[in-house]
């Protein structure tokens, strides 16, 4: 039950921070007596200023334990505390981990677990790129961590789940919250092979502020970053470096230098990120791999055969070209012989729902059929 109140602690906002509530209710027994605590008792402490005092109390009043508790229980979210078994080990080693995560669905056990970030306005190479390393982690046992925006966390996560492997996303909103929208499908198979996860309780909308707070989340679940596009000031930029700060490994993918969503990454490189151009150079990186692929144990092929992702479609014919693409797909890709369309235009052509038709222009995006021009209007490559 105590993990109840530490949660609604975290709840507060505004509230007294999070890097000295562990050391407070040291002194006071328990985050339910912190989270009752008068003015005089908090003051007492010597732990916070007369301001985030003031803020906690006032805030205090808008937040109910028991409804907290209950909302949680009704919608299937468990609440993990930092002083839980339960909590991720490796989550644990940044710097201001977060006191309590709201987890929908099932997080992986404690191993090697790599992120994939990248640009929400991704080109159709970073989403093959994204595609590629995130069906490659799962054939090397591997459970990718994302953030469950569009563009490349999108690619990465519905790859993951093609290939039946683990992925979890760290949201910045409630777990019960989805956003963006067209991603509600996705969410609904993240949950059957992995977790939602956020240390904002349920209800809370996205915020600015929070993404940038859900980043090292990503970092602290993951002992590698992979950075498939990332514009100069970019959230894959802030994973990347906070990823630097928590000691852990950046690989960045290389670019066209014409386009502005690959100078992120080859800035990135600049300073030390490694360039990969395969995934042997992940998993070369990993003393477990290295020694079962040297003795024998695990081949090669079996960790890099995807590598043909990012091998050019085949140009022999359409029929080929369409190889792998369902029905929708096919019909979608037939109204862009007539020129560019916007999502509006598919919707009123085809007849077909918005989500639908955004799950098959992924598609045929990561096929590098398609790709989108400035006015977000759908073209063939």
């Amino acid at each position: 039950m105590d993990r109840i109140y530490l949660a609604a602690v975290g709840a507060v906002v505004p509230g007294l921070g999070l890097t000295r509530i562990p050391e407070a209710i040291a002194h006071l027994g328990s985050a339910e007596k912190l989270f009752y605590a008068t003015g005089e008792e908090l003051e007492a402490l010597g732990l916070f200023s007369q301001r985030a005092i003031s803020n906690f109390l006032f805030g205090r009043k808008k937040v109910d334990p028991a409804a907290l508790a209950k909302r949680c229980q009704e919608l299937g979210i468990q609440i993990i505390s930092y002083f839980d078994p339960e909590y991720p080990a490796s989550l644990k080693e940044i710097h201001n981990p977060p006191m309590v995560l709201y987890v929908m669905g099932c997080l992986p056990k404690d191993g090697y677990h790599i992120a994939i970030v990248g640009s929400r306005l991704a080109t159709a190479y970073g989403l093959k790129t994204a595609k590629y390393f995130a069906k490659s982690m799962v054939a090397g046992d591997t459970a990718v961590i994302s953030g469950g925006a569009a563009g490349i966390d999108a690619a990465a996560h519905a790859a993951v789940l093609e290939e039946n492997g683990v992925t979890v996303a760290v949201l910045g909103c409630g777990v019960d919250i989805v956003f963006p929208q067209e991603n509600r499908q996705l969410f609904q198979g993240i949950l059957k092979r992995g977790a939602l996860v956020s240390e904002y309780p349920p209800g809370t909308p996205p915020r600015g502020m929070h993404f940038p707070a859900r980043n090292r989340i990503i970092v602290g679940l993951s002992r590698g970053v992979i950075v498939c596009e990332a514009a100069v000031k970019s959230g894959a930029l802030i994973t990347a470096r906070q990823a630097v700060d928590e000691q852990r490994e950046v690989y960045c993918v290389p670019g066209s230098i014409f386009v502005p969503t690959s100078v992120g990454c080859h800035e990135m490189i600049k300073q030390g990120a490694k360039l990969i151009s395969d995934a042997r150079d992940i998993f070369l990186d990993r003393e477990d791999y290295y020694l079962k692929i040297q003795r024998g144990a695990v081949r090669q092929g079996d960790l890099f055969q995807e590598q043909a992702v990012l091998k050019p479609a085949a140009s022999n014919g359409e029929g080929n070209l369409l190889q792998g693409v369902s029905e929708k797909g096919r019909r979608l890709y037939e109204f862009l012989s007539q020129g560019p369309m916007s999502l509006d235009s598919l919707l009123e052509a085809s007849g077909l729902d918005f989500t639908s038709i955004s799950m098959e222009m992924l598609d045929l995006q990561v096929l590098g059929l398609v790709d989108q021009d400035q006015a977000q209007r759908y073209y063939r490559v």
